[in-house]
């Protein structure tokens, strides 16, 4: 402890030496006072050229020049005898405040001289006393910074004041840092950061010294040369989904240091939806920060087009529900797409039972060296402690975008994954949704669905941004069994009058069987049935049927259009039917209703499609 403390003095010791030498060098330099006249007659006080008080009026018979002198010569003599500028101050006699230098008289500010100036006369002596002390204190050779930031690769300058008679010198403690211009503009020195570190420049004249801490640093980030595209699809695009797409494509365009982050991307708060083979361009401005780069706002542009794709046929459905609740972390699902011409479907649903907050994260990996593109049509739910209404969330919103056409197309670089749902889930909540997954371009990409410590989704998940995926091995990626063709269900029922009802058990026998394994996808989740129900009337009498939808295998959501219409049901239990549909067939005719759905994750499947002619049957909807 003794010997800290005497370090600590002898430190203390030394700095107080510093100081001394540093004044002792400055108290060296006597300040230049002069007097100036203008051709008008105005007359000034000079110190070390500059202006410090101006006067424009006589006192008695002294003219503003005389005034001038006598004030300068008075000044001088006190700063050769070595003057305290603490001294300087004022004092009112009589109309007018004195400039006084301890007891000695310097000049004073009359009442003519205020009126001229327009103030008082006890304003414009402060004024001037304050002057004299600033200047009379200024050292003979200053910068105006003493520390400059400059970006890697530009310029920064400072200005130099300097009331020595000599040639200033300049040298960088680390020329390799920066270099240095003085020859565009006198007094002022022009830096440029040539490469990233830390040098000092130090301006010596005659005895005299100062020095300015030069950092260069690079950037944060920096946009990527090219213009911005965002894609999208749909008759017409919701404006929510142009500004997701055109924030997505902003991330693209900026390259980010090493460490660096960022920390903002703001976008317009409102943008117009977008029709089917138009354009618009959105403004983003994208804030990036990281330890020792310089941060910086981005502003990026991004032209986001509604692309008119044809349809693609849905050839099979990726089914990632083994296991449905999740008790450790894991890969999840792992499924191959390729460029094709043809779509797959993927349904998820996982309740995190791990009794502690988890990470679910999807991506896309495109491991080869070739760009890939691939549209995303998806209706994907928060998360939520209700099973049934999770799924229920999710299909409603999938189905009206697919029935839409609306999606997005992602830009896959090589070697990067593509992240498109980074969910946090709660302790038994449960991550839901449908995606149409459909490659354009590009070699084989794989999707992935995985459970994860929710700080490392955080750190390394950040939802819909393109991710450098270093080191991925295709060939060592193990497959899911869980994929199952044909996924369309084509079907076609009549009911005709006088005869029995029709019923029409959905996800029931009918459920798809995988192609090579012994797998059953029970209950059909995911899987679109497109039914043609007709109802003939043979009778003589007009007709009024019914479909009716009976949830048979317990409590169930279910989404339906009917004959393009929506049709919603938010939660239905047994014995329970709720009434899709009417219809008043004539005497001798035929109608057909078109009707579209989905069994929905968390509900209990199989359920029944009922045709009949019309009664009274409960009903209940959302």
């Amino acid at each position: 402890m003794r010997r800290t403390r005497e370090t600590a003095g002898l430190l203390i010791a030394c700095l107080v030496l510093i100081i001394a030498i540093t004044q002792a060098a400055y108290a060296m330099y006597t300040p230049k006072v002069n007097a100036r006249t203008d051709k008008d007659g105005t007359a000034y006080l000079e110190i070390n050229g500059a202006d410090v008080i101006r006067l424009m009026t006589p006192n008695a018979d002294l003219k503003p020049a005389e005034r001038a002198q006598i004030a300068a010569d008075r000044l001088a003599a006190m700063v050769e005898k070595g003057v305290d500028p603490a001294t300087i101050h004022t004092k009112k006699v009589g109309q007018g405040v004195r400039i006084m230098v301890g007891e000695s008289l310097l000049m004073i500010a009359t009442t003519a001289e205020a009126k001229a100036h327009k103030t008082t006369p006890a304003d414009l002596a402060a004024i001037w006393a304050a002057n004299i002390r600033k200047y009379l204190t200024m050292p003979p050779l200053s910068v105006n910074r003493t520390s400059l930031m400059i970006p890697y690769g530009e310029t920064r300058s400072f200005d130099v004041q300097s009331f020595l008679q000599g040639k200033i010198k300049m040298a960088a403690s680390d020329p390799k840092v920066v270099s240095m211009d003085t020859e565009k503009k006198p007094g002022t020195v022009v830096v440029k950061g040539m490469a990233v570190g830390d040098s000092t420049i130090t301006l010596s004249c005659l005895e005299y010294e100062v020095s300015v801490a030069v950092k260069v640093r690079k950037y944060a980030a920096h946009i990527i040369p090219g213009g911005r595209k965002a894609t999208v699809t749909g008759y017409v695009c919701p404006g929510s989904l142009v500004a997701r797409s055109a924030r997505v494509a902003a991330m693209q365009s900026v390259e980010l240091e090493p460490g660096a982050t960022v920390t903002s991307i703001s976008a317009p708060t409102t943008v117009e939806g977008l029709g089917s083979g138009r354009s618009t361009e959105v403004p983003i401005l994208v804030e990036v920060a990281g330890s020792d780069y310089l941060p910086i706002k981005l502003p990026v542009h991004v032209k986001v087009e509604n692309q008119a794709l044809p349809k693609a046929l849905t050839t099979s459905i990726m089914y990632s529900n083994n296991p449905e609740r999740v008790e450790k972390y894991q890969n999840l699902f792992t499924g191959q797409l390729e460029a094709n011409g043809k779509a797959t479907r993927l349904l998820f649903h996982h309740q995190n039972m791990m009794e502690k907050r988890i990470g679910f994260v999807i991506d896309v990996v495109n491991p080869s060296q070739t760009p890939a593109t691939l549209h995303v049509v998806e209706g994907v739910s928060d998360p939520m402690l209700d099973t049934v209404i999770v799924g229920y969330v999710a299909g409603r919103e999938f189905m009206q975008n697919m029935l839409n056409g609306v999606g997005r197309v992602y830009a896959i670089p090589p070697g990067t994954r593509q992240i498109l749902v980074s969910q946090s889930l709660g302790n038994t909540y449960t991550a839901s949704g449908i995606m149409e997954l459909r490659q354009l371009s590009g070699d084989p990409i794989y999707l992935r669905v995985t459970s994860k410590p929710d700080d490392l989704r955080v750190a390394d998940d950040r939802a819909e941004y393109p991710i450098p995926a270093p080191g991925v091995d295709a060939s060592r990626l193990a497959l899911s069994n869980d994929v199952y063709p044909d996924p369309i269900q084509d079907l076609d029922i009549t009911y005709t009058a006088g005869k029995p009802w029709v019923f029409l058990r959905i996800g029931g026998k009918d459920s798809l069987k995988h192609a090579t394994e012994d797998l059953t996808l029970f209950g059909n989740y995911g899987v679109t049935y497109e039914i043609k129900a007709k109802v003939e009337n043979p009778s003589e009498s007009p007709l009024t049927a019914e479909v009716a939808f009976e949830p048979t295998a317990g409590p169930a959501s279910a989404v339906f259009y009917v004959n393009g219409d929506p049709v919603r049901i938010r939660y239905l239990t047994p014995p329970t039917e709720y009434t899709i549909s009417r219809v008043t067939v004539p005497a001798g005719e035929t109608r057909t209703v078109s009707i579209r759905t989905i069994p929905l994750s968390g509900s209990a499947y199989p359920a029944t499609l009922i045709i009949r002619p019309t009664g009274t049957v409960a009903s209940a909807g959302g």
